[in-house]
């Protein structure tokens, strides 16, 4: 019987011992893994501002190459077509109804040539903006110079008058810049 003890003694006693080395070895590895956490999430962090400057500096490096004469370069599309297929495909994805597309004669201003447009849209006026928005984000530089906005009435009906929406009429830039 006292070997039976003895045996069960010295048991509990690796098993205490396997135990307190495993909580000095795991608490070891706990502060690590908290460690290596933080330094996962500031990668994670660096990573999404490399890809948002990554994003940003393509769309400056569209902008310099869309807006640009470079000598010797041909455009093989005019800058009008570009500019009324960008136009007409914006508007037609936010289901707005084009009136009308004026071009106004072209400005040039030592480097800088201007294009403008006086374009007449009917919608909703969300809808305006999300155009104006897709403007902002365009790979050519658009301004919206002006803007005007009527509402559109339909009939009367029980003596109140609803609003079938907006016709907005603007006058929209876009330019061209040579290199020297």
């Amino acid at each position: 019987m006292k070997k039976e003890t003895i045996a069960l003694a010295s048991v509990m006693i690796a098993i205490l011992a396997v135990a307190f080395i495993d909580w000095l070895y795991v608490s070891r590895l706990e502060k690590k893994f908290v460690l290596i956490e933080k330094e996962r999430i500031v990668i994670s962090n660096k990573l999404a501002t490399a890809k948002i400057v990554y994003e940003n500096l393509n769309h400056v490096h569209d902008l310099v190459f869309k807006n640009m004469d470079f000598p010797g370069r041909m455009d093989t599309v005019a800058q009008e077509t570009r500019f009324f297929d960008y136009v007409t495909t914006c508007i037609n994805d936010l289901k707005l109804k084009l009136v009308s597309v004026e071009p106004v004669r072209p400005v040039i201003q030592d480097r800088i040539t201007t294009f403008g447009y006086t374009i007449v849209i009917e919608g909703d006026f969300f809808k305006f903006g999300e155009l104006c928005s897709k403007f902002e984000n365009s790979r050519r530089i658009i301004s919206l110079e002006t803007f005007n906005v009527d509402l559109i009435s339909s009939e009367k009906t029980k003596g109140l008058q609803t609003n079938k929406g907006i016709r907005v009429k603007m006058r929209v830039n876009t330019y061209r810049v040579k290199k020297v």
